[in-house]
């Protein structure tokens, strides 16, 4: 009641106030003070109106304080998954299985912690174990603090007296002015420069498409090319029986197959679809792994919001559109999955281009005792937000009651439909000479396994072990490259196809005679192509690039087909100049972008 007093003194003293006025304005004027009291009446009342909302405004702030200083003042215990070692002096360095105290919850991912010693400091929470009865509390924190972003903030001002007496003016009193975009799992990603261009409502740039364009790292190429190990006197990855390349089995090798996206959301009409498709790649919830593959997906004009993906592909389709995949990681951490962003190519009614994401979805590959997870089909929801802002909630609909309404509700979300399982023995045995960390398209296996042990060979070519000259070999100066490009991948793999058909049963079965069948067919088809004078730069997404590349690639094909004499020596070839980084490779550089560019 104390309260309510203290509320309405100010409105009792300005009725009085007003009373009085209005008394002497009507003995000064007399009858034709009723006009003017109107518009005292008007001004008056609307001075009152915005003394009530900044009231109420207030209030609500207090509000919200409070509930600010009741989810940082929260505390329970967590079970750590995992070992963290503090990168910085404010963090907290915990061992597995260790229990803290959570005495604070943030926005950023981070949580203010105190172990047994006392210690405190801040520790990742993707690294600990939520209990059950903390779990509705901490859904509540997130779902207002949801809320609390994406509402507009009203900035109140004092009306002038123009404004409240023009009906025209007084709808500009109350536009709001939005904040800036909270700060959160983007920023984690501060080295890319994400497009500012205006999107539509439920999309928002896709990080996947900006790191892969930004940096060369994330391309298949580089994750294939060797790489010396923190002494720099070997290669990781490669390992070797005498003069072969020793095979790598990893824990996690799997085949994944995307089935199909359901109820994916569209863009307004004034934007362009060019092309539709899926980027993935191993993550932490933390930071990317691996590198970034890409699926172009399928739909029709009758059903947008239908993605499908070929399960089987021949070998003139594309591998872009292989919606088998493998993947092989070592890295098992107990937060490890896969990240799928479904992106979206586009051009607005401006005539820019650019990609936008539609949603995400994680897949975690390993269960609690942190073994691979069995084979079989999972349905995940694709998120809205920002990539792991809301993982470690539950983000199902809350209320809803009855089997039937769940069941409906359910079929309008957003789904990706995905299935794993193992690799049958001869893939996996393929697999098995990749890198440790590699996701790809299934149809190329054996061509990767073919360029990994040519890989192998040429640095045995060294004079020693620690030799920095420079190896000539043009196919480990060029491999990566050509495999950054799936349409040169596409004619390889295609090219590969029609000589196995010709070789015989005792050929196919000698690994040393296949290798020397690759070689020669690298040098003398894509190895060409590439070097082309003709052949336009790679752009993912651009058809008119892209038809431009086919023609080309077809047509230089066609050439080595049909003609006597191989491809290079072709007069029908304008090859580009010759430069030592197309034939030699530098050891040292290999890690480098330069010389794959």
């Amino acid at each position: 009641m104390q309260q309510i007093t203290i509320a309405s003194q100010p409105f009792t003293r300005i009725r009085s106030f007003c009373r009085s006025l209005m008394e002497e304005n009507t003995l000064k004027f007399g009858s034709d003070a009723q006009i003017s009291n109107f518009h005292f009446i008007s001004y008056l009342c609307g001075v009152l109106i915005t003394i009530n909302i900044r009231f109420l405004y207030i209030m609500s702030e207090v509000g919200s304080q409070d509930k600010d200083e009741e989810k940082q003042n929260y505390t329970f215990e967590c079970e750590a998954l995992h070992d963290f070692i503090a990168e910085e002096e404010t963090d907290l360095s915990f061992k597995q299985n260790e229990l803290l105290v959570i005495t604070g919850l943030r926005n950023d991912g981070w949580w203010e912690a105190r172990n047994e010693d006392g210690l405190t400091g801040l520790v990742p929470s993707t690294f600990f174990k939520i209990p059950d009865h903390v779990k509705s509390i901490i859904e509540g924190t997130f779902h207002s603090e949801k809320e609390k972003k994406n509402s507009s903030s009203i900035e109140f001002r004092s009306p002038s007296r123009k404004q409240i007496l023009s009906p025209e003016l007084s709808g500009s009193s109350r536009i709001a002015e939005e904040d800036e975009p909270p700060k959160s799992f983007m920023d984690q990603f501060s080295m890319l420069s994400l497009n500012q261009d205006i999107l539509p409502k439920g999309f928002r740039p896709s990080i996947l498409f900006e790191l892969v364009k930004k940096n060369s790292y994330y391309n298949l190429g580089n994750f294939m090319a060797p790489k010396l190990d923190e002494t720099g006197i070997s290669f990781k990855d490669i390992q070797y029986e005498k003069t072969l390349l020793k095979p790598n089995a990893t824990l996690l090798q799997k085949k994944i197959n995307l089935i199909a996206a359901r109820q994916i959301p569209e863009p307004p009409n004034d934007f362009i679809v060019k092309s539709r498709h899926i980027r993935m790649c191993f993550h932490d919830g933390n930071k990317v792994l691996s590198n970034i593959h890409t699926v172009k997906a399928k739909w029709s004009v009758s059903a947008p919001k239908l993605w499908m993906f070929s399960s089987k592909i021949s070998a003139k389709d594309s591998c872009s559109e292989d919606g088998e995949i493998f993947i092989k990681c070592n890295k098992c951490v107990p937060t490890l999955g896969i990240l799928f962003e479904l992106c979206i190519s586009y051009e607005n009614s401006r005539g820019i281009s650019g990609e936008m994401c539609s949603g995400w979805a994680f897949m975690k590959l390993l269960n609690d005792s942190g073994e691979p997870i069995k084979s079989k089909t999972n349905i995940l929801k694709i998120q809205d937000t920002e990539p792991f802002a809301a993982y470690l909630f539950n983000t199902d609909s809350q209320g809803i009651t009855g089997f039937f309404r769940k069941i409906k509700d359910k079929q309008k979300l957003s789904r990706i439909v995905i299935s794993i399982c193992d690799p049958d023995r001869a893939s996996n045995q393929h697999i098995s000479y990749l890198p440790s960390c590699l996701i790809g398209p299934w149809s190329c296996i054996p061509i990767l396994s073919m360029c990994r042990k040519l890989t192998a060979e040429d640095l045995l070519e060294r004079n020693s072990f620690d030799s920095i000259e420079r190896i000539l070999s043009p196919f480990l100066a060029s491999m990566p490259r050509v495999l950054n490009e799936p349409d040169l991948v596409d004619a390889l793999r295609l090219s590969w196809a029609t000589v196995v058909k010709t070789m015989n049963a005792d050929d196919i079965r000698m690994d040393s005679t296949k290798k020397k069948v690759f070689r020669d067919l690298f040098c003398e088809t894509v190895f060409v192509i590439i070097n082309s004078n003709n052949l336009p730069p790679y752009v993912f997404g651009n058809s008119h690039a892209e038809n431009a590349r086919k023609t080309e690639i077809d047509r230089l094909l066609r050439i080595q087909e049909n003609q006597e004499e191989t491809l290079p020596l072709s007069g029908e070839l304008e090859f580009l100049p010759l430069s030592i980084n197309m034939l030699s490779a530098d050891v040292i550089n290999l890690n480098k972008g330069a010389m794959f560019q």
